[in-house]
């Protein structure tokens, strides 16, 4: 079923994608054998065996431990543990597309998912409370800070701006649009619930 989804997706995303998805799909960790019961354990000789370990898998890309700053504090990485991450990064707040994205991500119900815009352009963070109280944006993390981009830049070379990213609850980035092009924000937003289902139906490992 999940390479069925996969081949899903992948037609999906290079027919009619209004973005470059990049999927980063992690390996499944190995099965450890449950010891039987009632059977001794003979014990080791010499010198005592060290177990090997885990390998990183190369596609498995941890998300920077970042810190968004908001009105009066900073919201760390760790408080949307559980929950899927939409990071979005724009050259502006107050720009046609960020607002037309804004507008409708604000309508949607997304379930265990926090949405966060995130300005490039440091001296945009002086307005971004205007930025909400004009777009009546209540539920969507808007800020301004360059350093954030930067973290994520280290992780993958090939973002720019305006782009996103996708992670999930376990803090992996799994999808990124390296450069987001053209105004349809309407397919944009149909593309991110289609990957978003697809992590929420992802059996757990």
């Amino acid at each position: 079923m999940a390479f069925l989804r996969i081949l899903l997706l992948c037609f999906l995303f290079t027919s009619n994608a209004f973005a470059d998805w990049y999927i980063l799909i992690p390996k499944k960790r190995p099965v450890r054998k449950q010891i039987p019961k009632n059977v001794p354990i003979p014990k080791l000789k010499g010198e005592k065996i060290q177990p090997k370990p885990y390998s990183i898998e190369i596609n498995k890309i941890l998300a920077p431990d970042f810190s968004i700053p908001v009105k009066n504090r900073k919201i760390s990485k760790e408080e949307f543990n559980g929950n899927n991450i939409i990071v979005v990064f724009v050259d502006s707040l107050f720009s046609p597309f960020t607002e037309a994205l804004a507008s409708k991500v604000e309508k949607l119900n997304l379930k265990r998912t926090k949405f966060i815009i995130i300005s490039v352009n440091d001296s945009d963070f002086a307005f971004v409370e205007t930025f909400k109280k004009l777009l009546h944006i209540k539920k969507t993390i808007v800020s301004a800070d360059s350093y954030v981009f930067k973290q994520f830049k280290s992780k993958i070379k090939e973002i720019s701006v305006p782009s996103m990213l996708i992670i999930d609850k376990y803090g992996f980035i799994r999808y990124f649009s390296p450069h987001i092009e053209g105004e349809n924000t309407e397919k944009l937003v149909l593309e991110l619930n289609e990957l978003l289902k697809s992590l929420n139906k992802e059996k757990k490992g």
